[in-house]
């Protein structure tokens, strides 16, 4: 019987419904898997089930024996080396589609916090300084009539655009290849070059794969480009924003905030400059925490 190993403890559904056919071994931690043991894993297995915490670069998988399929807990595949994989005979599985809508959700959940100072205004009752009602109390700002840049535009990009409609966004998007767009957002939705959509957005989402050709993509060039001191959500991989660039462009108000589900480095400790300042916002990578 073909063996399967789990990396990390996964809702019990993944352990039942592979175990009506295979043999399956798993790790009973919620936390990564260590390194260090994975060369294990790809010689003693013939599949693993893995999440974006374990890599599984060339020289891991040059050691793989039996190992026909790794299938990861993530859409995102930027943890395996996918052509090598290939190349030696293992199919490499992601979950695309499963979470779009909740990391969609979790777009707007993030930006509306930031710009109606959603935090800001629960610790100010915490903190038991609400006296009295005052109009000019967390004055925030709409989404209505506002341009919201699309920075990636497949499954979650235009999944968030279709949201975007329903507050009176207008919305641009850019792609780097191109993209079938739905025939419901084509009305809505406009194709604009890279320096237009840096230099028009008073919001932009960022929803690219992380390659080796959007890691760094948005770092201090294109943080001086944005005209309109946009606030910039990053809800893909914390690799594609240069971070010590974000802090600065944050702190010198070259944009005016920042929603951040994902970070570099990742997870982010609680003394991080990220962390302390009060035009960003900040949570643990729970995109697809539904």
């Amino acid at each position: 019987m073909k063996r399967v190993f789990i990396t990390r403890r996964l809702p019990l559904v993944a352990k039942e419904i592979l175990q009506e056919k295979f043999e399956v071994y798993c790790s009973d931690k919620n936390e990564p898997y260590p390194n260090h043991k994975l060369a294990d894993v790809v010689t003693d297995y013939d599949a693993v089930l893995a999440t974006v915490s374990e890599k599984f670069d060339k020289k891991l998988l040059k050691q793989k024996k039996n190992l026909k399929i790794i299938s990861n807990y993530a859409v995102g595949l930027d943890n395996i080396d996918v052509k090598y994989a290939q190349s030696v005979g293992i199919t490499v599985y992601n979950t695309p589609d499963v979470v779009t809508n909740s990391t969609a959700d979790l777009t707007f959940s993030i930006l509306l916090s930031l710009i109606r100072k959603i935090s800001l205004a629960q610790d100010f009752i915490k903190q038991d300084k609400w006296k009295t009602w005052d109009p000019e109390l967390f004055l925030g700002e709409e989404l209505f009539g506002k341009v919201f840049g699309i920075l990636g535009f497949g499954n979650i990009g235009q999944s968030v655009a279709r949201r975007a409609v329903g507050f009176g966004l207008d919305i641009i998007y850019y792609n780097i290849g191109k993209k079938k767009v739905d025939s419901f957002l084509s009305e809505y939705v406009k194709p604009v070059n890279m320096n237009e959509l840096i230099q028009k957005s008073d919001y932009i989402s960022i929803h690219l794969p992380l390659t080796d050709e959007t890691k760094g993509f948005i770092n201090k060039s294109l943080f001086d480009k944005m005209q309109k001191k946009p606030i910039v959500l990053n809800i893909a991989r914390g690799n594609i924003v240069n971070t010590d660039d974000l802090i600065a462009a944050l702190k010198s108000g070259k944009i005016r905030g920042a929603g951040l589900d994902v970070t570099s480095p990742e997870p982010l400790s609680g003394d991080h400059p990220l962390c302390h300042l009060d035009n960003c916002i900040v949570v643990p990578h729970i995109g697809t925490a539904t």
